[in-house]
């Protein structure tokens, strides 16, 4: 379920709106934000996550959509990449990219940062902060689009969209 101006993805428990229609395994959410040609900052805030794995990030938009990769997780194909707050690893293409970040417990609110550079002939890069430890740069395509994005596993998980901004 999406709320506050479609800002906030939630995992709603017994949503009486898909009763019957299908069991998900995941949610996979994507923000409309195609982001080129600029410098970008925002937050993704943990508000719950139901103790369990979580994916944050972004994705590469390709032709007409992402590409989710293995079984639509994000982080699972080569062009997206993800925190997984559990494990405290950036994950790309099923394989973690560096591990050893904060890990966030449950009950306990977690603020992930995205710095996006990408200019408009020239390779990008991308830079998680996590609890306010920076990571090491991604190296993204020349020209890159990207597209924020969460991947919620488990029902009660919610992650709210804040402060984003072009700088």
């Amino acid at each position: 379920m999406f709320s506050n101006n479609d800002l906030t993805v939630e995992w709603i428990p017994n949503n009486p709106k898909y009763q019957g229609k299908y069991a998900a395994a995941w949610v996979p959410a994507l923000t409309l934000s195609q982001l080129h040609s600029g410098r970008y900052r925002w937050d993704f805030l943990i508000e719950e996550m139901a103790q369990t794995q979580i994916g944050i990030g972004v994705m590469l938009q390709w032709d007409i959509r992402p590409d989710w990769g293995f079984f639509g997780y994000l982080g699972a194909s080569n062009t997206a990449w993800s925190y997984d707050p559990s494990s405290g690893d950036i994950v790309t293409n099923t394989q973690s990219i560096k591990g050893g970040l904060p890990k966030f417990e449950d009950g306990h609110r977690g603020v992930i940062t995205l710095v996006l550079d990408l200019p408009r002939e020239a390779k990008g890069e991308a830079r998680f902060i996590v609890n306010g430890v920076d990571t090491p740069l991604i190296e993204l395509l020349e020209s890159s689009v990207i597209v924020p994005a969460a991947c919620l596993l488990k029902e009660t998980q919610k992650v709210t969209l804040t402060n984003f901004e072009q700088i």
